[in-house]
């Protein structure tokens, strides 16, 4: 009966009606076929949509001027799509926490009309598997279009997934493969520094993960631990080595136990493959994963986080751009708090001691740096490649000289001539 349903992209988005809301998904979730179709078709009546998009991964998502009549760009997180877009004012960020988007949809907050949602074949009872979990169920609920795109590229990943053809009014066959992410290069600076984070993380911890070069190293350095558990936004292909390793058990996590939980997918082919039917890893939505109270239900939970720079008192300056979707402060805190929450839970915060043009990256201030993180009374363990400085508990001077240590050597005198005058 579902096959009734099949119609063209066409055919579909001559159903859009002008003004129209329309949530899509995000990175391996997003339905490219139909994003294609809707970037360039000149049906008149795709004038003055608002596109809703957790965050810009994807490539097909066009926001340069052509599009400005057609549809404007609404997103949580700018991702590396958005982020140039957002400050000249040509795509609208929406501030909020991870576990709060499903709460704006529910409620009405933010109004849903049409739903593109890429499903993997339907199965002979008519159920089909969605690409991680993340919000694509609440965004169903609320659209009063819904619009399936069918894609055989897609793995039926476990978890809160599944969606039955019945809750489809139109269902779209994709010709676009889905959107991969390739790893990121292993650098001497960044494995340097994940052994350093390795040295903190110790056997049965459960811990947290996201992309970009830090987890890439952080994979080979904790490859020799044992029973990890892992609770996390992502789940990459840096994750799936480390499955792979032996490392990782959940054998003491306290939900979802025995399973690696996370909410996205981001990756490549291999990670995808790996994931169909995968019983290791278990997709949960982002209101669930992020909860800063589930968080906390698993003991010895370590969260880290990949930092721009950090000033002598533990403030943390944080990055932007690409790699680096959870970099909103807010986001940050979400796990920051749940680690917290958790017994035995701590916050690791990493940085090179120098960025790419060799200026410091511990300051003695961060006044003119955005996405600032700010919670001393909580700070715990900043790491370089230099070492480990433990904050938790050490008064602001303590905290300095911590601190210092773990600067480049180089930078070292000034940092202590700096310190002196501020009488640190």
């Amino acid at each position: 009966m579902w096959k009734q349903k099949i119609v063209s992209p066409e055919n579909m988005l001559a159903k859009i009606d002008p003004g129209m809301s329309i949530f899509l998904g995000t990175g391996m979730a997003e339905p490219r076929t139909l994003v294609k179709h809707l970037m360039e078709s000149d049906q008149s009546n795709l004038q003055d949509l608002e596109l809703i998009q957790l965050v810009s991964l994807g490539d097909a998502v066009a926001i340069d001027e052509r599009y400005a009549r057609k549809f404007r760009l609404k997103t949580f997180f700018s991702g590396w799509l958005a982020s140039d877009a957002i400050s000249q004012g040509r795509v609208d960020l929406i501030p909020s926490r991870f576990s709060r988007v499903a709460w704006l949809f529910k409620t009405g907050v933010i109004n849903i009309d049409v739903a593109f949602i890429q499903v993997t074949p339907p199965d002979e009872n008519g159920y089909a598997y969605l690409v991680g979990a993340s919000v694509e169920k609440q965004a169903m609920e609320m659209a009063k279009i819904v619009v399936g795109e069918i894609n055989s590229q897609i793995p039926r990943t476990m978890g809160d997934t599944l969606v039955n053809m019945d809750d489809f009014n139109y269902l779209v066959e994709a010709t676009e493969p889905p959107y991969y992410v390739g790893r990121w290069p292993l650098q001497e600076v960044y494995l340097k520094i994940a052994a350093n984070v390795a040295s903190v993380i110790q056997d049965g911890c459960c811990i947290s993960y996201g992309i970009g070069p830090l987890f890439e190293a952080l994979a080979k350095a904790l490859t020799t631990k044992r029973n990890l558990g892992v609770h996390s936004p992502f789940f990459t292909d840096a994750l799936m080595d480390l499955v792979k390793s032996g490392a990782v058990t959940n054998r003491y996590k306290n939900i979802y136990r025995g399973k690696s939980c996370a909410s996205y997918v981001i990756g490549t082919k291999e990670l995808m493959q790996w994931l169909d039917l995968n019983p290791l890893v278990e997709f949960q939505p982002q209101d669930i994963v992020m909860d800063p109270r589930v968080i906390g239900l698993n003991d010895n939970m370590v969260a880290i986080f990949p930092a721009r720079k950090v000033d002598l008192t533990g403030d943390i300056a944080l990055h932007s751009g690409k790699g680096n979707v959870t970099a909103g402060p807010g986001n940050v805190q979400e796990l920051f708090m749940g680690a917290a929450l958790s017994k035995n839970g701590r916050n690791i915060f990493a940085l090179p001691s120098r960025n790419r043009k060799g200026q410091p990256n511990i300051k003695i201030s961060l006044d003119k740096y955005p996405f600032q993180f700010t919670n001393r009374e909580s700070m715990d363990v900043v790491v370089t490649e230099y070492g480990v400085a433990y904050l938790m508990g050490k008064t602001l001077r303590e905290r300095a000289q911590a601190l210092i240590e773990i600067a480049h050597p180089d930078d070292r005198p000034e940092l202590v001539r700096l310190a002196k005058e501020q009488k640190m």
